[in-house]
């Protein structure tokens, strides 16, 4: 089982999903797919706190934490 940490201007959402689930692991699949499209930042946090940046939604992540797009200026 895992949780999508989804941060955004309002707040932090939290959606589970489990594998066994099918259709948690859709939900999430669309999540995931939906922050790489609007350029946000996907990273799958490990025990220690380390984030390591996704490139494709992994289904065995137990966190996976969504960020805003980052803009300079």
């Amino acid at each position: 089982m895992g949780t999508i940490r989804w941060m955004s201007a309002e707040g932090d959402t939290q959606v589970a999903f489990d594998e066994t689930d099918t259709a948690s692991m859709e939900r999430a699949r669309e999540m995931i797919e939906r922050a790489f499209g609007e350029g946000r930042g996907v990273f799958a946090v490990d025990e220690e706190g380390v984030g390591v940046r996704l490139r494709e939604f992994d289904p065995r992540a137990k966190e996976i934490v969504v960020i805003p797009q980052i803009k300079g200026g």
